[in-house]
Protein backbone atom coordinates (compact mmCIF):
# COMPACT_ATOMS: atom_id res chain seq x y z
CA UNK A 1 0.00 0.00 0.00
CA UNK A 2 1.00 3.63 -0.49
CA UNK A 3 2.97 5.06 2.22
CA UNK A 4 2.03 8.64 2.05
CA UNK A 5 -0.44 10.74 4.21
CA UNK A 6 -3.99 10.09 3.70
CA UNK A 7 -5.82 13.19 2.47
CA UNK A 8 -8.48 11.69 3.86
CA UNK A 9 -9.98 9.23 6.83
CA UNK A 10 -13.01 7.18 5.25
CA UNK A 11 -15.02 5.34 8.21
CA UNK A 12 -18.23 4.53 5.67
CA UNK A 13 -19.56 3.55 2.35
CA UNK A 14 -21.36 6.56 2.57
CA UNK A 15 -18.48 8.37 3.83
CA UNK A 16 -16.68 7.70 0.32
CA UNK A 17 -19.51 8.54 -1.73
CA UNK A 18 -19.33 12.09 -0.72
CA UNK A 19 -15.70 12.28 -1.46
CA UNK A 20 -15.82 10.59 -4.62
CA UNK A 21 -15.72 12.93 -6.99
CA UNK A 22 -12.52 14.65 -6.12
CA UNK A 23 -11.07 10.16 -5.43
CA UNK A 24 -11.93 10.26 -9.21
CA UNK A 25 -10.03 13.18 -10.76
CA UNK A 26 -7.24 11.86 -8.28
CA UNK A 27 -7.45 8.62 -10.14
CA UNK A 28 -7.64 10.26 -13.48
CA UNK A 29 -4.23 11.52 -12.76
CA UNK A 30 -2.66 8.12 -11.88
CA UNK A 31 -1.31 6.07 -15.34
CA UNK A 32 -3.63 3.39 -15.79
CA UNK A 33 -5.92 4.89 -12.66
CA UNK A 34 -8.51 3.23 -13.91
CA UNK A 35 -7.47 0.09 -14.93
CA UNK A 36 -5.20 0.09 -11.09
CA UNK A 37 -8.29 0.67 -9.51
CA UNK A 38 -10.40 -3.15 -11.57
CA UNK A 39 -7.47 -4.69 -10.49
CA UNK A 40 -7.30 -3.75 -6.88
CA UNK A 41 -9.42 -1.13 -5.51
CA UNK A 42 -7.94 -1.04 -2.18
CA UNK A 43 -4.19 -0.20 -3.07
CA UNK A 44 -5.56 2.40 -5.46
CA UNK A 45 -7.50 4.14 -2.72
CA UNK A 46 -4.30 4.03 -0.86
CA UNK A 47 -2.35 5.52 -3.37
CA UNK A 48 -3.96 8.26 -4.04
CA UNK A 49 -4.21 9.17 -0.36
CA UNK A 50 -7.61 7.60 1.01
CA UNK A 51 -7.53 5.87 4.10
CA UNK A 52 -10.02 3.51 4.22
CA UNK A 53 -11.16 2.41 7.97
CA UNK A 54 -11.57 -1.42 8.71
CA UNK A 55 -15.37 -0.89 8.83
CA UNK A 56 -15.43 1.22 5.34
CA UNK A 57 -13.86 -2.24 3.84
CA UNK A 58 -16.02 -4.51 5.34
CA UNK A 59 -18.85 -2.37 3.91
CA UNK A 60 -17.25 -2.17 0.56
CA UNK A 61 -16.45 -6.29 0.60
CA UNK A 62 -20.34 -6.98 1.84
CA UNK A 63 -21.67 -5.55 -0.86
CA UNK A 64 -19.04 -6.35 -3.34
CA UNK A 65 -17.71 -10.29 -2.40
CA UNK A 66 -15.06 -10.58 -4.69
CA UNK A 67 -12.88 -7.62 -3.31
CA UNK A 68 -12.07 -10.24 -0.34
CA UNK A 69 -9.66 -12.32 -1.99
CA UNK A 70 -7.48 -9.75 -4.17
CA UNK A 71 -3.78 -10.20 -4.97
CA UNK A 72 -1.52 -7.41 -4.82
CA UNK A 73 0.81 -8.99 -7.52
CA UNK A 74 -0.89 -7.93 -10.73
CA UNK A 75 -1.75 -4.07 -9.28
CA UNK A 76 2.22 -3.82 -8.47
CA UNK A 77 3.34 -5.47 -11.90
CA UNK A 78 0.96 -2.92 -13.97
CA UNK A 79 2.32 0.06 -11.80
CA UNK A 80 5.47 -0.68 -12.32
CA UNK A 81 5.22 -0.91 -16.22
CA UNK A 82 6.47 1.45 -19.15
CA UNK A 83 3.97 -0.31 -21.31
CA UNK A 84 1.46 1.27 -23.28
CA UNK A 85 -1.98 -0.58 -22.33
CA UNK A 86 -4.34 -1.54 -25.31
CA UNK A 87 -7.20 -0.14 -23.46
CA UNK A 88 -7.82 2.21 -20.65
CA UNK A 89 -10.66 2.03 -18.14
CA UNK A 90 -12.88 5.32 -17.18
CA UNK A 91 -14.35 5.65 -14.10
CA UNK A 92 -18.01 6.78 -13.65
CA UNK A 93 -18.16 5.88 -9.91
CA UNK A 94 -15.82 3.88 -7.34
CA UNK A 95 -19.29 1.50 -6.43
CA UNK A 96 -22.69 0.55 -6.84
CA UNK A 97 -24.66 2.22 -4.88
CA UNK A 98 -27.58 -0.12 -3.18
CA UNK A 99 -30.10 0.71 -1.33
CA UNK A 100 -29.84 0.31 2.28
CA UNK A 101 -31.89 -3.05 3.70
Amino acid sequence: MSERKPWVKIDSLEELFKHEAEILKRIEQIPNGGNLFLIHPFMLLADVGVELSENAQKQIIRQEPHLSGLSAVPYNALKASKAKQNFRVHLKGLFERKAPK
